[in-house]
């Protein structure tokens, strides 16, 4: 019996990207493949690219579903109302999400599309609202040297390299500490420090 297509283009859309990401989640983002996607939703490949313009417009789909459940893991409940406690614990959860999504968080920071289009808008959107996330819960704990903006581009650029490295298996070539505790201990020292220099002007 011939599989039924989906109900409607958003369907089809949403179908494939859930492929995509099933792929990408098992065999990383070589897994990836146009033609393997469209004949398991059903489409020839030539309906595949009637719904993205090629196989980066798929991907840049695919990521942002991983940029929403960052987000969704970033700032779920838990959190404690200190602003410093609650940046250390988003550090924390931020290093457990690229542990436990390997292949897909690995796809959002190191896929290279093979032409020179500008990053969608609403692609932007997703990584600044993580941004100002993180600016709701814990700005104040920031903004004691009156450097809130760097300090959040410092932290983050820096538990991000953590995490890369714990992913890359490579963390153990610096360290023995796991990947959680030492981004915990980054951002102690970092908000240690905006506390002394604050101190220090005052």
């Amino acid at each position: 019996m011939p599989r039924r297509l989906p109900a409607s283009h958003d369907d089809l859309r949403a179908a494939a990207v859930a492929s995509a990401r099933r792929a990408v989640a098992a065999g990383g983002l070589s897994a990836l493949n146009a033609r393997a996607v469209a004949a398991e939703i059903g489409c020839s490949v030539g309906s595949l690219y009637n719904l993205f313009v090629d196989l980066d417009d798929l991907i840049l789909h695919v990521a942002a579903t991983v940029l929403d459940d960052m987000a969704a893991a970033l700032f779920a409940e838990g959190l404690a109302p200190d602003p410093a406690s609650a940046l250390v614990e988003i550090g924390r959860r931020y290093v457990r999400f690229a542990a436990a999504n390997g292949p897909l968080w690995a796809m959002v920071f190191e896929h290279r599309p093979a032409h020179a289009r500008p990053t969608p808008e609403w692609h932007i959107d997703r990584i600044t609202r993580l941004k100002e996330g993180v600016r709701a819960v814990a700005g104040s704990a920031l903004a004691m040297a009156g450097e809130a903006e760097l300090s959040l581009d410092v932290l983050w650029a820096s538990v991000h390299g953590i995490a890369a490295l714990s992913q890359q298996e490579k963390l153990t070539f610096v360290t023995s500490t796991d990947a959680e505790a030492l981004a915990e201990r980054l951002v102690r020292t970092h908000l240690a420090g905006l506390a002394a220099s604050a101190a220090a002007g005052a």
